[in-house]
């Protein structure tokens, strides 16, 4: 018993015009049958990507997160600009209670 299942296609074959070259989306064959790498475009320092999203896609954990995050890092902030006048408060007092014992000392003492 003989299976001569042999199925033929007489197709002609054709060729994709150029703006089905440019529109192609799929896999491309090279000659061998392997699959072409298309080219990526030359980075030239200039290209920019954007990202869109959406709040609401994001899990209640995350928003929960960056909050918490800015609020630690608004008061890491106020701390330092407390710190800072602090600093500028006490260097101002120490420059100005010298200012004085000099002045008091030239004009008693010498």
């Amino acid at each position: 018993m003989k299976n001569d299942d042999h199925t033929e296609v007489h197709e002609e074959p054709r060729t994709m015009s150029d703006d089905e070259v440019h529109d192609y989306n799929g896999l491309t064959l090279n000659e061998q049958g392997e699959e072409e790498k298309k080219e990526e475009p030359e980075d030239d320092g200039f290209t920019i990507h954007i990202h869109s999203f959406s709040l609401h896609d994001i899990p209640w954990w995350k928003k929960a997160l960056f909050v918490l995050g800015a609020a630690v890092c608004f008061g890491i902030f106020i701390l330092l600009a407390i710190a800072a006048a602090w600093i500028f408060l006490v260097g101002g007092a120490i420059v100005l209670g010298a200012a004085l014992i000099l002045y008091l000392v030239r004009k008693y003492i010498l």
